[in-house]
């Protein structure tokens, strides 16, 4: 008799093949689990995140650009104006033979040369700092197209990897398959009822039921040794199917 019941028939051959379908079915779930966390794009996330925060850092980087290119074009219509009314007040000046007016004349070309040189200093300043923020534009564009590359190389990547794991799950359930047709009906009714609730069989490994890593006292080995070889012995703790020595 087993310890569980009714009494079981088996070979120590099918109660193997039970233990390799067993060890097949668990192999599956953890590659099934795995596929499910891979499909759903969570190893993309960071890269994701980091392209989307570099796409606005580059918008925000053109809008500066652009207002300063705005302020370097303000700059260069008012240092055209100038330059206009100091040739203006020059033509103005040659042709002047009064005293008076030459004298306010030159005042004022004096007061645009002024003007004229603190817009040209304006004028310099503003380049370097346009080609200053061109580059930091440059840099955030062209670590935005490498983490789309690497983006796409990741995806790339992981459909490989997924088809991969799929060519892997179809094998095992080839596997799985055959060793459930060669086994005995009423071993699969037992193995399958068992499997839903925890592992459906274990080793015994000296006083140890490997299904449930608990040491049996000298009264359950001794139990289940008296059960015949041809017969199912069940652990008396969890309940699995035990393959004894």
């Amino acid at each position: 008799m087993g310890l569980c019941g009714d009494a079981v028939k088996a070979s120590t051959d099918q109660l193997e093949q039970l233990w390799q379908m067993q060890k097949l079915i668990l192999d599956q779930r953890r590659l099934v689990a795995e596929a499910k966390k891979l499909s759903s794009g969570e190893s993309l996330r960071a890269n994701e995140q980091e392209i989307s925060e570099l796409a606005e850092d580059a918008r925000n980087q053109l809008m500066l650009v652009e207002s300063v290119q705005s302020e370097q074009k303000r700059l260069e219509s008012d240092l055209a104006l100038v330059e206009k009314r100091i040739q203006t007040d020059q033509q103005r000046l040659n042709a002047s033979s009064s005293t008076k007016d030459i004298t306010g004349i030159q005042h004022e070309i004096d007061g645009l040369l002024e003007r004229q040189a603190a817009l040209e200093e304006a004028e310099l300043g503003i380049l370097n700092k346009l080609q200053q923020e061109n580059l930091t534009l440059s840099t955030l564009q062209s670590d935005k197209a490498n983490a789309e590359l690497r983006l796409q190389e990741m995806r790339s990547q992981l459909k490989n990897t997924l088809e991969a794991m799929k060519a892997e799950n179809d094998q095992l359930n080839q596997q799985i398959s055959t060793l459930r047709a060669a086994a005995p009906e009423h071993l699969l009714d037992l193995f399958d009822k068992k499997l839903t609730k925890g592992a459906a069989i274990g080793r015994l490994v000296r006083s140890a039921c490997n299904a449930c890593n608990m040491n049996l006292n000298s009264t359950a080995i001794a139990e289940i040794s008296a059960v015949p070889a041809d017969e199912v012995a069940f652990c008396p703790e969890c309940g699995a199917i035990v393959i004894r020595s």
